[in-house]
């Protein structure tokens, strides 16, 4: 489970993964967190899983035209071996999006529009 699950695209945030069991790490090995193609970002290991903070903005996927979220794959990564042990969706979202008709819209994202 990912909490939250969706985060304003223009916007940092810190992210809990909870994993109920981590894998132990050799020495010097880090778990990561890889948001879809961005570089990876050092996960802080809490009692229930991780925490991370979001991948840099400027990494992000666009919105495609007519959308107002794009889903991008959160994997955890150990950084000895590279490979992903754990892989959920994270949402990132646009509330600026509006589309051409005339009318009150109030997104998944909790997005309010009249337009």
């Amino acid at each position: 489970m990912v909490v939250p699950d969706r985060v304003p695209i223009g916007q940092m945030s810190v992210v809990r993964i909870v994993i109920k069991t981590l894998p132990e790490l050799p020495h010097n090995a880090q778990h990561r967190c890889v948001f879809g193609s961005a570089t990876p970002i050092h996960a802080n290991v809490m009692k229930e899983g991780l925490l991370c903070t979001t991948s840099p903005v400027n990494e992000r996927p666009t919105i495609g035209d007519g959308l107002d979220h794009v889903l991008v794959p959160l994997s955890v990564r150990n950084s000895e071996t590279n490979k992903d042990f754990v892989s959920r969706s994270l949402a990132f979202y646009d509330c600026t999006w509006k589309d051409s008709y005339r009318m009150c819209l109030v997104s998944n994202w909790g997005c309010h529009w009249c337009i």
